[in-house]
């Protein structure tokens, strides 16, 4: 038979929205294998809005594809489950224009028409029962909703169109591999951007996961006096102007030329080993440097403590807060509110009042806008000239400090700030 002349434009339509479906659950699938390190998106953008002070996107996606709800009957993940369902919609289509089998149409609108039903219940689930949102599930969702929408306007269009006559459908149309020559652009768009998906994945595998600074991968270790070389990191440009690092909380001696400035996350565990080497030396060495300590939130999970660890740094509690951050520290990114409540009450700070804070939009978002500042600034002084912005980065006079075992030992930080003075 001759594929009607009337749909062709809606064929194209319907293959390339499947593509793009493929594209985003694959994107998913990469974003969760790297623990959405870099938010569901993989972009790394934090939301400073009140709204995503404590619960962000990338808790959200994790909260939905790890969760309860995350498999199929225990059978399928949900997101393999998403993966087949668009291959086969593809492949149906595809097949339905190589083939010319009016059947292989009407088999992607039950698959399609199956999708949307599951499409919807798993909505629902996120709104009603995990009371969480994944952006990219979301994004699928509306997909799924796409593809229905459009097998319902072109069943409608075909069944008022007339019979083509027999000669049209002989002439009409090309048939097998030539008939897919017109979706050429469209296949070609989805290789591009299946491809960009792989390579955004790598690149935050690269610099988020396996390195949250740009050392060895999460070893099972503190840093050690290891033998290696002290140096600073070529990849990055001296930082002219310290004074936006030098308004937090701080240790060492004011009066000393030497100014060390330290960005970290309480969730990043090479964090946490630098905390090791550096509060001991400090402790040991406490004319050397003025030490200033910057808490930066590389991952949306991070904001809520970095909210309170400027609520402590205003109560003198800042070391001790973050000491207990560390100390809790585990392999999940983030702390849920009655961990963060806890941890404060640990150190003699009022968790109530600073869950009561979070709920006060005018309060919250003073602390907010005054981390984004401090993010933004941060991000251009920090991040190298290839683009790479992991943390614990450790600034000694403006040099940073190339993060190795080697330069983050008592040794090397004892050599950079003799050379400083």
């Amino acid at each position: 038979m001759a594929l009607p002349a009337q749909t062709s434009l809606l064929r194209r339509i319907i293959v390339g929205v499947a593509l793009l479906g493929i594209v985003v659950v694959t994107h998913l699938a990469l974003q969760k294998a790297n623990g959405f390190a870099a938010g569901c998106t993989g972009l790394g953008e934090v939301d400073f809005s009140a709204g995503a002070a404590v619960t962000g996107e990338g808790s959200g996606c994790a909260t939905v594809t790890e969760g309860e709800y995350a498999d199929f009957l225990g059978l399928i993940s949900n997101i393999a489950l998403g993966l087949l369902f668009y291959v086969i919609v593809a492949g149906l289509r595809l097949a339905y224009v190589a083939l010319r089998d009016d059947r292989l149409r009407l088999a992607s609108a039950g698959v399609v028409s199956v999708g949307i039903l599951y499409t919807a219940y798993l909505v629902y689930l996120q709104a009603a029962v995990i009371g969480a949102f994944c952006v990219l599930c979301m994004t699928s969702a509306a997909l799924v909703t796409t593809l229905f929408i459009l097998h319902v306007i072109e069943h409608r269009r075909l069944s008022q169109a007339p019979a083509p006559t027999p000669r049209r459908r002989a002439a009409s149309e090309a048939t097998g591999l030539a008939a897919l020559r017109p979706y050429a652009v469209v296949l070609g768009g989805f290789v591009v951007l299946l491809a960009s998906t792989f390579g955004l994945a790598a690149r935050t595998n690269g610099d988020a996961v396996a390195g949250t600074g740009d050392v060895p991968p999460t070893p099972q270790r503190s840093i050690q006096d290891v033998t290696g070389a002290c140096t600073y990191d070529a990849d990055y440009l001296p930082i002219e102007d310290m004074t936006p690092f030098m308004q937090g909380p701080w240790r060492g001696n004011p009066d000393s030329p030497v100014k060390v400035v330290e960005v970290l996350d309480p969730n990043c565990p090479h964090c946490r080993e630098l905390s090791d080497v550096v509060g001991p030396f400090i402790d040991e060495n406490p004319d050397s440097a003025q030490y200033f300590f910057v808490p930066y939130p590389l991952r949306q999970e991070s904001v809520g403590q970095v909210i309170a660890l400027r609520m402590a740094a205003e109560q003198d509690k800042f070391f001790e807060v973050l000491d207990e951050m560390f100390r809790r520290q585990d392999t999940s990114w983030g702390m849920t509110m009655p961990e963060l409540v806890a941890t404060l009450n640990a150190v003699g700070m009022d968790g109530s009042a600073f869950e009561a804070t979070l709920q006060d939009d005018t309060q919250l978002q003073g602390y907010l806008s005054a981390i984004q500042t401090e993010a933004e600034a941060v991000t251009e002084a920090f991040t190298s000239q290839s683009g790479r912005l992991s943390v614990p980065k450790l600034a000694i006079n403006g040099r940073i400090v190339e993060s190795t075992y080697a330069s983050y030992s008592e040794r090397c930080l004892s050599e950079f700030i003799s050379e400083a003075q």
